[in-house]
Parts: structure tokens; C-alpha cells; sequence
């Protein structure tokens, strides 16, 4: 393949990969921001915290530590929280995973669902920590079971579609692969 065309190619899957991945977080946040609150029984999961996750999973340090900050600051306006706590804590978390999966863990299921458990109960208890548990209300450990706890269940769970989406256009919108076929040659002279 000629190089300046796989270059062209690339840089359109690129373009392409990134504006689908901007498509799943903003869909991941109007879905968390406007689904109905029985659903999952007590609260709808965080899905901006699984998408970006799974990004981070796929692409480069640099890249996914600024989809954590962008998801991290959707999180704190659907959570109406101080915008840039989550910003910061998402930013950390998708840029240690994606650094873990970079040099370290192989690119499974089960490693993304245990560092997005990872990431949810850090971003979770240091909300809890900030918003409840150091201004002492009377009711801290309730909204900790009640509230924290399930959201941080269920997602920890919602890990596995965002995978099998983020892993599928990374797959089909990632680099150009060339195999090289070498042919057997009788001209090779050996002594």
C-alpha cells in the first residue's frame, strides 16, 4: 500500500474514531442525565465513568487523560457538583489505565471491569468524603448504602457493553495492519 495513502487513511480513521468516541459519551451522558430514576431500582449508573474507561483502555496516555478530564467535568455537570474535582480524579484514573494497559495488563474484560471498579470507588468516595461525610450529617452512612453503594455497583457492571462498543470501533477505526507475505525463492545461495 502506498505509504502517503495509508497515512490518509489513518488520519480519517483517527478523525472518525474520535468523533464516535465524543458520540458515546455525550449519548452516555444524556442517557445518565435523563433516564428514569427506577430503572436500576435506586439510581442510574454513571456512564460517563465506563465509556471513558474503555477509551482509555484503547488509546494512547496522553489522549485518554484528556477524555478523562472531558467525561470527569460531563460527570460533575450531570452530578451538580464543584466542575473539576471529578475532572481531575477521571483524568488520574483513565490516565493510569490506559499507562496499565499500555505496558502491563493484556486488553480483557475482566481487567476493565476491575479498574472502572477501581475508578468508580475512588471518584465515588471522595465525592461521599466531600459532599457528606465531612460536614457530619446524621444520615452520612444511610446515603452511603443507600445511594453511593448501588451507583457504584451498578457502574462497575455497565463496564461490560462499553467494552465490547469502544473495543469494536478501535478494531474497525484503528491502524492499517499490512501483512507481508515473503515468497520462497530458489535464488538463495546457501553454504
Amino acid at each position: 500500500m502506498n505509504i502517503d495513502l495509508k497515512r490518509k487513511k489513518e488520519k480519517r480513521n483517527t478523525v472518525v474514531r474520535w468523533i464516535l468516541y465524543g458520540l458515546l459519551t455525550v449519548i452516555a451522558y444524556i442517557y445518565m442525565t435523563t433516564a428514569p430514576q427506577k430503572q436500576f431500582m435506586l439510581r442510574t449508573p454513571l456512564f460517563v465513568i465506563p465509556a471513558a474507561m474503555c477509551i482509555a483502555m484503547f488509546e494512547e496516555p496522553f489522549d485518554s487523560a484528556l477524555m478523562g478530564c472531558a467525561a470527569g467535568l460531563l460527570l460533575d455537570t450531570a452530578q451538580g457538583t464543584l466542575i473539576g474535582l471529578s475532572g481531575i480524579i477521571m483524568m488520574w484514573c483513565c490516565l493510569s489505565a490506559s499507562l496499565l494497559f499500555h505496558f502491563f495488563m493484556r486488553r480483557h474484560i475482566l481487567n476493565i471491569i476491575a479498574l472502572n471498579a477501581a475508578a468508580v470507588i475512588v471518584q465515588g468516595t471522595i465525592h461521599y468524603f466531600f459532599y457528606y461525610a465531612i460536614w457530619e450529617y446524621d444520615s452520612a452512612g444511610k446515603i452511603f448504602t443507600g445511594e453511593f453503594l448501588p451507583v457504584m455497583i451498578y457502574t462497575s457492571i455497565a463496564a461490560i457493553p462499553f467494552f465490547f462498543i469502544v473495543r469494536f470501533l478501535s478494531r474497525h477505526f484503528g491502524l492499517i495492519d499490512e501483512s507481508y507475505i515473503e515468497e520462497k525463492s530458489d535464488d538463495i545461495v546457501r553454504e
